[in-house]
C-alpha cells in the first residue's frame, strides 16, 4: 500500500513537471518579446575596429583633459572628452586600419575639420533615439561613399589617416568615435562643462564589448 502511494505521488510530480516545461516552451519570455519588438537598425551596433575594448587606453568618454594631465603629449585641447579614442596597435602604424560603420544610417557629412583632419558624420538610431555618429581622423580620400548615401552596419567607411599628417590634423593615428544625441550635426571633441556631456552617449556602451 505504501509503495503504491509513493508511486502515485511520483507520477503526479512528473506530470506537473512535464506540464510546466511545456508551458515555458510555449510562452515567450519578456526578453524574447522585447527582441521581437525591436527594429534591427535601431538596436544593432558593431565595433568600428577590431579588438575595440583593448584600444581605449588614453582618452575614454568623459575624461577631463588639460595640457598638464593629458596622457597624450603635447596636448592641444582642454575639456571633457565627448567621445572615445580607439588607439592603434604598434604593428598598425604603417598599415591600413579599416574603420566600419557601427550602425545603419545615412552619411551626413565628410570633410576636413580642425582637430580631426578627415571627419565623417552618420545619422543612426541607437538606444531608441536618433543620434549622429562622428568618426574622426579618417583619410578622406579613402571614403568612397557620398553624402546622402545610406551606410549599412559593418560597411567599411575608409581607413585611418596617417599619423601627424594633414589627414589627422597633426594628431597621432587613432579613431575618435563620438555619438551625439539628436539629428543636429555636432563634431565637438570636447566640451567645457561636464553637464554638457548629457548631450552625448558613451560609445563603449555600444561597441567596446564587440
Amino acid at each position: 500500500m505504501k509503495k503504491a502511494i509513493i508511486l502515485s505521488v511520483l507520477v503526479f510530480v512528473l506530470v506537473l513537471l512535464a506540464s510546466w516545461i511545456w508551458f515555458e516552451q510555449q510562452t515567450p519570455s519578456n526578453e524574447q518579446n522585447l527582441v521581437i519588438a525591436r527594429s534591427p537598425e535601431a538596436t544593432v551596433a558593431i565595433s568600428p575596429v577590431s579588438r575595440a575594448s583593448e584600444r581605449v587606453t588614453k582618452k575614454p568618454f568623459g575624461i577631463y583633459i588639460t595640457q598638464k594631465n593629458s596622457p597624450v603629449q603635447p596636448e592641444k585641447f582642454t575639456g571633457y572628452h565627448t567621445g572615445a579614442d580607439f588607439e592603434i596597435f604598434a604593428d598598425e602604424l604603417k598599415t591600413n586600419v579599416s574603420v566600419k560603420a557601427i550602425c545603419s544610417g545615412v552619411l551626413k557629412l565628410k570633410q576636413w575639420a580642425s582637430g580631426y583632419g578627415g571627419v565623417v558624420v552618420q545619422s543612426c538610431e541607437l538606444a531608441s533615439q536618433p543620434v549622429t555618429v562622428i568618426y574622426g581622423h579618417i583619410k578622406l580620400s579613402s571614403i568612397s561613399a557620398k553624402v546622402g548615401e545610406k551606410l549599412e552596419v559593418g560597411k567599411i567607411l575608409g581607413i585611418l589617416g596617417n599619423a601627424y599628417s594633414t589627414e589627422t590634423d597633426g594628431e597621432r593615428k587613432h579613431l575618435h568615435l563620438g555619438i551625439h544625441k539628436g539629428t543636429a550635426i555636432n563634431i565637438r571633441g570636447y566640451v567645457s562643462a561636464k553637464s554638457a556631456l548629457s548631450g552625448w552617449l558613451n560609445p563603449c556602451d555600444f561597441v567596446c564589448g564587440k
